[in-house]
């Protein structure tokens, strides 16, 4: 990657090498503006070369200016890509990869765990949801942007990665072993629920991807076929993806009515252009549509739930949204060979002409129904390390989510993280029950039955107070109204 950092920067030596031969000097005591930046920057660069006391490379210094480059800009979203990572990237829209089964999202610049999938390596390894990645096969991936990361987490079938976890209430990385498979990444799943006397049609959209419309197309139909009286599309915890696929799906709902259902503003060339995207229905389906959000349905999830929002009104239900209104596109590097410029070009704007960013626009999207989910469906799998136990008059934030897996299994204990004697006693309840010695304390043993316990709960879509929450508007409001 650093020769082809070398070419991308080439360029800027050689218009400063054209002003002049020799040492660069600036006039003693200069502090003004000059209109000749290259000139500055070979001048710092080669004194950094020369007299430097860690005597850094050119590579060193090349690559380090490319990344001040895009630093500078202060967008997470923008970043080089060599042919790896890029590969790794696209790789994310397909219906399948090889790979350990996570989510993730880039918050305050570290990466972090949205979504463990059940079953896959990580979850299987014990890898949660809010774990912070600090490494990979032993290397610090602190400063490492999210594709680098990933590109080093994936690989071939059947080979092992160590992922170096950062978890609250742990004081030490936790080093975690699994072995890469194929995880199912499919990004359409649905069915059917019956509610009150009614069915309703549920489909689930992970993200926005190369075949993502055209399956959910598919999921319409079938759905539609079972002579649903409403429809549920979930979109929670939905990074985003393919403008095209979001343009696709809405058109499945929306009508003509002389607005945009959303629109982009981007540059191409030193160009401001603008985009509108309309309906192309005449007439809405013949039943209503809620919307489900999170805070980590960003970008494309955004753009899909506004124009359902504001354009069509349909109602939104969930918690407050992402944020992310600017679009990227990947743009080849003419001086590379396969390398990428992930670029953001422009931003998009709702049906209402609203910016949804959570940097200078509206931050995120309100849902017309706020339903916040309990702790117990937000709690997380629990695994001690070497002789750690946790037991009677202990405090410790990872006993706070203990206390909510007791909760979601039907114990009434508190849920401050102190291990007290009703704590204990649900403990050992547990332990009589599974034929275990009943001491109270909790160890690994413990734990996997909890953990299975905790699965069972959250895989029960009674206990989605959410999705539950979007049933009940639907029994309440069939119809959409016009």
């Amino acid at each position: 990657m650093i020769k082809k950092i070398l070419a991308v920067l080439a360029l800027v030596v050689a218009l400063g090498a054209s002003f002049f031969v020799g040492r660069l000097t600036v006039d003693p005591g200069y502090t003004g503006e000059t209109d000749i930046t290259d000139i500055v920057f070979l001048e710092v660069f080669e004194d950094l070369i020369l007299d430097h006391y860690s005597q850094p490379s050119e590579e060193q210094l090349y690559e380090g200016a490319l990344q001040g480059l895009l630093d500078a800009l202060d967008d997470p979203n923008t970043t080089y890509f060599d042919a790896e990572a890029f590969q790794e990237y696209q790789a994310n829209f397909g219906e399948s990869y090889v790979g350990i089964g996570v989510h993730v999202l880039i918050r305050d610049n570290v990466i972090v765990i949205d979504e463990v999938f059940e079953d896959g390596p990580a979850d299987n390894a014990g890898i949660r949801p809010n774990d912070i990645i600090s490494s990979v096969d032993g290397i610090d991936v602190s400063d490492n942007d999210i594709y680098e990361t990933l590109s080093m987490i994936v690989g071939d079938i059947g080979t092992d990665v160590t992922i170096g976890i950062t978890r609250a209430g742990v004081d030490f990385e936790i080093q975690l072993v699994m072995t890469r498979d194929v995880i199912d990444n499919s990004s359409v799943k649905y069915q059917t629920y019956d509610h009150a006397g009614s069915t309703f049609g549920y489909i689930s959209v992970r993200q926005f991807g190369d075949e993502t419309s055209y399956k959910f197309a598919e999921a319409l139909d079938a759905l539609e076929l079972a002579g649903i009286d409403g429809l549920v599309v979930d979109l929670r915890n939905n990074g985003g993806g393919h403008l095209s696929a979001v343009l696709n799906m809405l058109r499945e709902f929306l009508i003509i009515n002389g607005r945009p259902m959303f629109t982009t503003e981007y540059y191409t060339d030193g160009v401001l252009r603008r985009d509108d995207y309309y309906a192309t229905r005449n007439a809405f389906r013949d039943y209503n549509i809620v919307t489900l959000v999170n805070g980590g349905s960003a970008s494309a999830s955004e753009v899909f739930a506004s124009a359902m929002q504001e354009h069509g009104d349909y109602p939104l239900l969930g918690t407050l949204t992402f944020g992310k209104g600017t679009m990227q596109i990947d743009r080849i590097l003419q001086s590379t060979e396969d390398d990428r410029l992930h670029l953001s070009i422009g931003r998009w704007l709702t049906s209402d002409g609203n910016w949804v960013h959570f940097n200078g626009g509206s931050d995120g999207i309100t849902p017309d129904v706020v339903v916040e989910p309990t702790a117990s469906e937000e709690a997380y799998k629990m695994f001690l390390f070497d002789d750690e136990t946790f037991q009677y008059d202990q405090v410790d934030t990872r006993i706070i989510n203990l206390q909510h897996i007791l909760r979601a299994l039907g114990y009434d204990v508190r849920t401050d993280g102190y291990f007290d004697w009703e704590t204990r006693a649900a403990i050992i309840d547990i332990q009589t029950a599974n034929s275990l010695t009943p001491n109270g304390v909790v160890d690994n043993a413990l734990l996997g039955i909890l953990n299975e316990g905790l699965d069972t709960y959250q895989d029960n879509p009674l206990n989605d107070s959410q999705l539950q929450a979007a049933l009940q508007y639907l029994v309440d409001n069939p119809t959409h109204d016009e």
